[in-house]
């Protein structure tokens, strides 16, 4: 079998969708729906809790997504639209192109590691700052860094 050993493993995008969840629990969040992709934007893992609303789905994988194709956290993406709004109405065609899946929203983070990206998470089910939190918590639970710009 011939691997790319720029992905996540299958181990290490469970293990973070599973310590995810387990800190949307600490924090008496509400239920939450957490994808992690490969470089190529490729589902890896996606973990839904009960109670989480089945759009959640989507909206993960597309926070996720927005991070592979932007080289960025959707919070900078989100940050650079505000601060150039001539940037919007490219973004929208952009949105357009890709079929909806790109999303300026805090939730999605690039997850790197020994220098490169590996993949990046998407978390869907509360308030985005809190999608946020859980992504941060999971990701640094396995021993990966957080990112928010590609290296």
């Amino acid at each position: 079998m011939i691997t790319n050993p720029g992905e996540i493993s299958l181990e290490d995008s469970l293990k973070i969708c599973q310590e995810c969840i387990k800190k949307a629990r600490e924090e008496e969040f509400m239920p939450i729906t957490v994808t992690v992709v490969d470089v190529a934007g490729v589902i890896r893992t996606t973990l839904a809790e009960n109670g989480s609303a089945s759009i959640r789905a989507d909206i993960a994988f597309a926070k996720a997504w927005s991070c592979i194709q932007a080289g960025m956290s959707t919070t900078l993406l989100r940050d650079v639209i505000e601060e150039q709004p001539r940037l919007s109405n490219a973004f929208r065609g952009m949105q357009i192109i890709a079929n909806g899946k790109l999303i300026p929203t805090p939730g999605g983070l690039l997850i790197q590691k020994d220098g490169k990206n590996i993949g990046a998470i998407g978390v869907s089910g509360d308030r985005s700052d809190e999608d946020d939190i859980c992504a941060i918590a999971a990701i640094e639970a396995v021993g990966l860094k957080v990112g928010h710009k590609a290296i």
